[in-house]
C-alpha cells in the first residue's frame, strides 16, 4: 500500500512535468468526433478536452466527455462514459467502461456514484486502484474491490465475489477466492483453492496441494502432504 499511496502523491508532479514536456500540444479541444473537433486527431491536447466523442494522440490534464479516446498516452483525469487508452495511463478515470492497453497508474472506477457500477480492464501492469462490476489486470500492485476481479499477477489485495489470480502475493477476501498456481499471504473465503500455498486460509472449504502454513475450516485439504484431509484445521510449518 505504500507504493500506491507515493504514486497517488506524486501525480500531479507527473501532470506537470507531462505538460511542459509537450510543448507543441494544444491547450484546449472541443470535439463532436474525431473528423468533427477543433485539434485534429493526430494531435496532442495538453489542458482541457471537451467530448462528445473525441480522440487524440495524447493526452494530458482534464479529459471530460461521453466517449474520451487517446491514441497514444494519457496522463490526467478523464471523467465520462467510457475512457479508453491505446497507450500508457497515469491518473484517474471516472467512467462507467475504463479501457487501457498499456500499463496503468492511478484509480479506475466511479468513487461518488458507487463503487460497483464500473468495468475497468488494463491490458498491462496495473499499480494503484480498481472499483468496479469487473476488474482486471495483467499485473496488478495495489487493490481490486468489485464484485469479480482478476488480477493473473498480483501484489495486493483483492476483495470481492469472485478473486482470481495465477499467482499472488497478499490477501484474498471474497466468497471464492482462486489462486491458480500459487498465493503467499492470506485467503477469507467460503471457498478457497490454489496449488501451492503458504501462510493463512480461512473458510468453510480451504484446498491446495502443498501446504507453509495453517488452514482453518470445515474442510481443510492439502493433497500432497502427510495429513492430506482435516476438519476444523490443517497445518504444515
Amino acid at each position: 500500500m505504500k507504493k500506491l499511496f507515493a504514486v497517488l502523491s506524486t501525480f500531479f508532479f507527473l501532470l506537470a512535468g507531462s505538460g511542459m514536456a509537450q510543448e507543441s500540444a494544444h491547450p484546449l479541444q472541443l470535439s463532436i468526433y474525431s473528423k468533427m473537433q477543433w485539434v485534429p486527431f493526430q494531435e496532442d491536447v495538453a489542458g482541457l478536452r471537451l467530448n462528445i466523442v473525441g480522440l487524440n494522440e495524447n493526452v494530458t490534464g482534464l479529459d471530460v466527455g461521453v466517449i474520451n479516446q487517446t491514441a497514444g498516452t494519457f496522463c490526467g483525469a478523464g471523467v465520462g462514459i467510457l475512457n479508453r487508452v491505446c497507450g500508457d495511463a497515469a491518473g484517474i478515470e471516472v467512467g462507467f467502461v475504463n479501457h487501457v492497453q498499456g500499463n496503468m497508474t492511478g484509480f479506475q472506477g466511479i468513487p461518488f456514484l458507487t463503487f460497483w457500477n464500473a468495468v475497468n480492464v488494463v491490458h498491462g501492469e496495473a499499480t494503484g486502484l480498481q472499483g468496479g462490476l469487473f476488474n482486471q489486470a495483467e499485473a496488478i500492485h495495489g487493490f481490486q474491490g468489485g464484485l469479480v476481479n482478476i488480477g493473473y499477477d498480483t501484489a495486493g489485495l483483492q476483495v470481492g465475489l469472485y478473486n482470481y489470480a495465477d499467482n499472488i502475493g497478499g490477501v484474498q477476501v471474497g466468497l471464492v477466492n482462486i489462486a491458480y498456481e500459487s498465493a503467499h499471504g492470506v485467503q477469507v473465503g467460503l471457498y478457497n483453492g490454489v496449488r501451492h500455498f503458504r501462510g493463512l486460509q480461512v473458510g468453510v472449504i480451504n484446498q491446495t496441494q502443498t501446504l507453509d502454513g495453517l488452514q482453518i475450516g470445515l474442510v481443510n485439504i492439502a493433497s500432497e502432504e502427510n495429513l492430506p484431509v482435516m476438519v476444523i484445521a490443517n497445518w504444515k510449518f
